[in-house]
């Protein structure tokens, strides 16, 4: 019986062990990307908060309909490599453990593969890119003094 608990200690600790580096790799996880055209760039942390985001002047040569769908499709790609990246290295680490398949379900429920509609966006925007290379986009609107600046990050 002693054997037996000493053997059970081993190897809680050796699973308490795996679970600290998991949980400390995972704390410096984070991930860039990046729309087809490079309209826009987006960084988000472990959890999928956005980070950072960057945009540059064929960003804010669109209209406001494609900048936001530009900015959730590239968003959307963003949790998606976050998700698949945290499901490698939770197997990586730990393996196939029950904690550990806990954590990589509830990353795939909160972060599906994204909708149709985010492939169709990225096709216009690869098209409009290959059309509009390097210039702005052909739609130009006045600017608007009642616009936010949209360069650099959000967190100032």
């Amino acid at each position: 019986m002693p054997g037996d608990l000493r053997k059970l200690a081993d190897d809680l600790q050796r699973k308490a062990e795996l679970y600290g580096r998991l949980q400390a790799q995972l704390n410096r996880t984070s991930v860039t990307e990046t729309s087809p055209d490079g309209g826009v760039r987006v960084a988000v942390d472990a959890t999928g908060v956005p980070t950072a985001f960057t945009f540059t002047e064929r960003f804010r040569s669109m209209d406001t309909a494609t900048m936001s769908a530009a900015l959730l499709a590239t968003l959307r790609r963003a949790h998606v490599r976050l998700r698949d990246e945290v499901v490698d290295l939770t197997t990586a680490t730990v393996g196939d453990d029950g904690p550990g398949n806990d954590l990589v379900a509830k990353y795939r429920e909160r972060f599906p593969d994204p909708p149709a509609e985010d492939d169709a966006v990225v096709e216009v925007m690869r098209f409009e890119s290959e059309e509009t290379a390097p210039g702005p986009s052909r739609t130009q609107h006045p600017p608007n003094p009642d616009d936010t600046d949209f360069g650099g990050s959000v967190y100032r």
